[in-house]
């Protein structure tokens, strides 16, 4: 196991990477799907007492991953942030102070459904902003997975996990990238967000990823 794999789809290569994102080399473009900031701003302002740094430690993932992989376009495909309560003075300060360090950086964002209810990102964080779906060269971006589309995609919004059984009660369940002809689902990048099981089907892959070593789980 590694931190990443690479994997041919369309003729093109593309690098999974166990920190919940997909890189393009040949564009230069990182994906990062689900991230929910604010989230856990959310959850204080509704009274419940989570901690609150998990929106400074998802963007200095971010920027790890930027720097690791010299990306220079971001693609964001959907649930920027998790609601509208939750874009909270602090959540703003601390994304601003993440773009700044990040000037030449193109970012995009694929609007999601909390996207819609959430509103947009703020001006100063210089995003643009697309309806489900948006063309990235030859990939359709998309927030929403759908049973067909004209084009190849990627998706997020399942938050897909996967459990991987061993001899008698014991299991290991994960996020996981799931993997098909049609479209590439990647997992919730947000560090708090749940997970949902997936079903392959013949013909489909899984990655299981901890966030720091990601693994392809064999089927016979």
């Amino acid at each position: 196991m590694s931190d990443q794999e690479n994997v041919q789809w369309h003729e093109q290569k593309l690098t999974l990477l166990a920190d919940k994102a997909l890189f393009w080399p040949a564009k230069k473009a990182l994906f990062v799907a689900d991230p929910h900031f604010g989230k856990t701003a959310t959850f204080r302002r509704s009274g419940i007492p989570v901690p609150e740094r998990t929106t400074q430690d998802d963007c200095e993932r971010i920027s790890q991953l930027l720097s690791k992989t010299k990306t220079k376009f971001l693609i964001f495909l959907g649930d920027f942030f998790h609601s509208r309560i939750g874009k909270t003075e602090l959540v703003k300060e601390i994304l601003l102070h993440w773009r700044q360090e990040l000037p030449d950086l193109e970012i995009h964002l694929i609007r999601g459904n909390h996207d819609l209810s959430s509103g947009d990102p703020w001006p100063e964080l210089k995003i643009k902003c697309h309806t489900d779906p948006w063309t990235f060269s030859t990939l359709e971006c998309r927030h929403l997975p759908v049973e067909q589309s004209s084009k190849p995609y990627l998706a997020g919004h399942i938050h897909p996990g996967f459990t991987l059984k061993g001899k008698g009660k014991a299991s290991i369940r994960a996020a996981c990238f799931h993997i098909n002809h049609s479209k590439i689902i990647l997992p919730a990048f947000g560090s708090f967000t749940g997970l949902k099981n997936v079903s392959p089907i013949p013909g489909d892959q899984i990655f299981m990823t901890n966030g720091n070593e990601i693994y392809e789980v064999p089927f016979q």
